[in-house]
């Protein structure tokens, strides 16, 4: 295997773990608060596909298979579109977050109610602003 092809590897193997160990963060954060009545319903992060929509992709986004970061809220009661979208604003007022997102290949950020099926998604590139450089 040549020397390239086995960095190439590497990076992939690389970032693929950090995607994990993101999600997991994630999921054991959003549980604690679940717990501790901090926030009435559960959320749970995955990766899923990412939109068709070409304008969702960047430089870094992974295959469109798993360039989604999805977060499912789980538990309690439906919640309406707008709640959605204020759950979404919130998340994605968090710089540190978004950039991490962004960096880990991500290109679209779903929130979906699994009780009623329905989500709302954003281009994470929209959010990243590394002081206007990427644009």
């Amino acid at each position: 295997m040549s020397h390239w092809y086995k960095n190439v590897l590497n990076l992939f193997v690389r970032d693929s773990l950090e995607r994990k160990r993101f999600i997991d963060e994630f999921n054991s954060n959003a549980k604690d608060s679940s717990k501790n009545l901090s926030v009435d319903v559960l959320f749970l992060a995955s990766t899923c596909p990412g939109k068709e929509d070409a304008s969702y992709r960047h430089e870094f986004s992974a295959p469109r298979f798993a360039s989604g970061f999805e977060i499912q809220v789980c538990g309690g009661k439906p919640v309406p579109p707008e709640d959605i979208v204020i759950i979404g604003q919130i998340i994605l007022l968090d710089k540190v977050l978004v950039r991490r997102m962004y960096l880990l290949h991500w290109d679209t950020f779903i929130i979906k109610d699994i009780r009623t099926g329905r989500s709302i998604d954003w281009r994470i590139k929209d959010f990243v602003g590394f002081c206007g450089m990427l644009n």
